[in-house]
């Protein structure tokens, strides 16, 4: 068989054997016609039913004679089209083509016939000119109602869109479109319709001027544009606009702080406000203790009230918030929201203004420091107070050191105040937690405690809790503790001189009970790891 009588069959046989081989035969050039062998090769490689109510014995009629152009006036525009959508069934049974990638949806060739997947047509189909016959073919497509149905798919509204109308005169210019999305083809996506679109400023619906909306206000902040328009009226720093805004919404400034869009309204107003303004927003805060305890424990109220905290000014307007929150401290520092305005007024206020607050913290001390939330407001009063008060807190926390060391809350208390390394405060500990360390260093919590003891405490404290450590029968049950390992690790880094020797000797004779436990050989290791310091008078 010669060259042309292979293109013109054996080429044709490779793009329909998806259809039925055995009962399809494409005419050749000459008019004959010969019987199709299914090469088994690519018999698996069976492509899904075509949507077009086609048969396959009259599927490509003319393409003998006429090419394109015939299979389109036989078969009709939609038809083509069809066929064209769905190529890329019949691309795996064409193996002398390259490979085609069906995600691919760019293509580095500017010719017409790569588009559609034309480019994988055999070029020895009968009657078939890549010159005159595609072109023909590329315009009938590139038709009024071709393009209305495109752009239609690609919700376009017009070729002659501002953003569209220079790529959509290139593509005509070469005879060519593409059916995959147009924004992918800019390619700077800024430049997309779509982009644009969304770069487009929002038509206001509220009118410039406040003077429309009055009697209104509380109506427009309601709304999440409206509430929008008065925060821009707000940083204009009008006097006028803001006297406006303010003689509208003070009565119910409770309700702007706890609401989601609202609360920065009224954190704005606080920002502009006068004095005066200021003076009568603080005392519709403050004037009922369950309307202060609402806002404090919301989720958005519990900002704007950190920020009316932080801008007020004068002496009196924060003894007033200091003497209201002072009612309801302990409810506060044991909620997750509140305790933020607790600490807050400790930071922005002088320690002698929130002084009512540290003592109604220093009578609760035990309840507050055993809380989640509470515990952390306790850290930050020991911090901040200076004096009586000071002294008071440390002392009710020492006084109960031995239940806070073993509390999942508590103990992050007593190494706050470890960490403070205030000599009182430390001695005052160590003798609390005396004879409970072996207990304490196998308990969760309470191993934290002793290990920063351990690191914590001066020589003279720290040695004698290690021989209490060494000297407790407990103690080969300590090294093999999932907690108390770790506090024997530290007690090793600690030791000095012979207690250091002893408690080395002490762990190599439990070597049998140690060299493979989980917990244990960690310890032995450290052991012959470690060499006794400077010797200590023990």
């Amino acid at each position: 068989m010669d060259t042309n009588s292979r293109s013109m069959g054996e080429g044709f046989d490779w793009m329909f054997t998806g259809q039925n081989p055995n009962t399809f035969a494409p005419a050749s050039a000459t008019g004959n016609s010969r019987s199709v062998v299914q090469d088994h090769r690519y018999s698996h490689q069976q492509p899904p039913p075509l949507t077009t109510n086609m048969g396959s014995s009259n599927l490509l009629p003319a393409t003998a004679n006429g090419g394109f152009p015939a299979m389109r006036n036989h078969l009709g525009a939609n038809q083509v089209q069809s066929i064209l959508d769905h190529s890329d069934w019949y691309r795996p049974l064409l193996p002398e083509f390259r490979e085609y990638n069906p995600y691919d949806y760019r293509c580095n060739s500017c010719h017409p016939e790569h588009l559609y997947g034309v480019h994988n047509i055999h070029p020895g189909v009968a009657g078939f000119d890549q010159g005159s016959s595609l072109n023909g073919f590329l315009e009938t497509l590139i038709s009024d109602q071709n393009l209305e149905a495109i752009f239609n798919r690609l919700n376009i509204s017009s070729p002659t869109n501002q953003h569209c109308s220079r790529k959509f005169n290139r593509v005509l210019d070469q005879k060519t479109i593409r059916s995959r999305d147009w924004v992918g083809d800019y390619p700077n996506p800024n430049h997309s319709p779509l982009a644009q679109l969304k770069q487009q400023p929002k038509r206001n619906k509220f009118s410039t001027s406040l003077k429309d909306l009055r009697g209104k206000m509380l109506m427009v902040a309601m709304d999440q544009e409206g509430c929008q328009f008065l925060q821009t009226k707000c940083e204009e720093g009008n006097p006028e606009h803001i006297e406006m805004i303010f003689d509208e919404i003070k009565d119910h400034i409770c309700e702007l702080m706890t609401d989601s869009s609202m609360n920065y309204l009224a954190q704005k107003l606080f920002k502009v406000c006068t004095k005066r303004q200021l003076e009568h927003i603080v005392l519709s805060v403050v004037r009922n203790d369950d309307n202060l305890t609402n806002i404090c424990l919301n989720s958005h109220g519990t900002r704007a009230m950190q920020k009316l905290i932080e801008l007020v000014t004068t002496a009196d307007h924060r003894n007033l918030i200091v003497s209201a929150l002072r009612r309801i401290t302990v409810t506060l520092t044991k909620n997750m929201n509140g305790h933020h305005v607790i600490q807050h007024c400790l930071k922005s206020f002088h320690v002698g203004e929130v002084q009512p607050i540290l003592n109604v913290v220093a009578d609760n001390c035990l309840d507050i420091a055993t809380d989640k939330s509470g515990c952390c407001v306790l850290q930050q009063c020991v911090l901040h107070a200076v004096g009586l008060s000071k002294e008071r807190l440390m002392t009710e926390i020492i006084e109960n050191a031995l239940h806070l060391a073993e509390h999942p809350y508590g103990n992050y208390v007593v190494q706050h105040i470890l960490g403070m390394q205030v000599p009182d405060a430390t001695s005052g500990i160590v003798q609390r937690l005396a004879g409970n360390f072996v207990y304490l260093a196998m308990n969760k919590y309470g191993s934290n405690v002793v290990e920063k003891c351990l690191k914590d405490a001066p020589d003279d404290q720290s040695m004698p809790i290690i021989r209490e450590i060494i000297n407790n029968p407990n103690f080969l049950l300590l090294l093999q503790h999932p907690f108390g390992n770790y506090v024997a690790q530290s007690a090793l880094q600690t030791a000095k001189g012979p207690i250091k020797e002893m408690m080395i000797n002490k762990v190599q004779k439990e070597y049998p009970l140690l060299h493979s436990h989980p917990h244990g050989k960690r310890v032995l290791a450290l052991a012959r790891n470690s060499k006794p310091r400077a010797s200590f008078n023990a």
